[in-house]
């Protein structure tokens, strides 16, 4: 599975939340999961989830209804966190974890 990682503001639940976008290889389908980032200052930030491809039926073969999803939570995934997951699906990537910067920048860990 590969994983791919922004963490950024999200205004509806006015908390932080982590997006994590991937391949995954096993299920031959993409997966996205939008959960919240408890930190200090939010205090109404909980952790949990606020989107699951869990929830929805099968791991669909493209990316556009993630990027449906994402426009209705309003969550701007960088463009470049898309084609990287693309790409995994080309390649089949596996045991990948990559963090990005709402710029699309490659960072550290978080």
């Amino acid at each position: 599975m590969s994983q791919h990682f922004v963490k950024l503001y999200h205004a509806q639940s006015n908390c932080l939340v982590r997006v994590q976008l991937g391949w995954d290889r096993p299920l031959q389908g993409f997966y996205m999961v939008v959960e919240k980032d408890s930190v200090e200052g939010l205090d109404d930030c909980d952790e949990g989830i606020v989107y699951s491809n869990l929830d929805d039926v099968g791991h669909p073969s493209d990316l556009a209804h993630f990027k449906e999803i994402a426009s209705k939570l309003s969550v701007q995934i960088p463009d470049v966190m898309w084609r990287a997951a693309y790409l995994d699906s080309q390649h089949n990537a596996v045991n990948k974890h990559v963090f990005y910067s709402l710029d699309g920048d490659v960072v550290a860990p978080f």
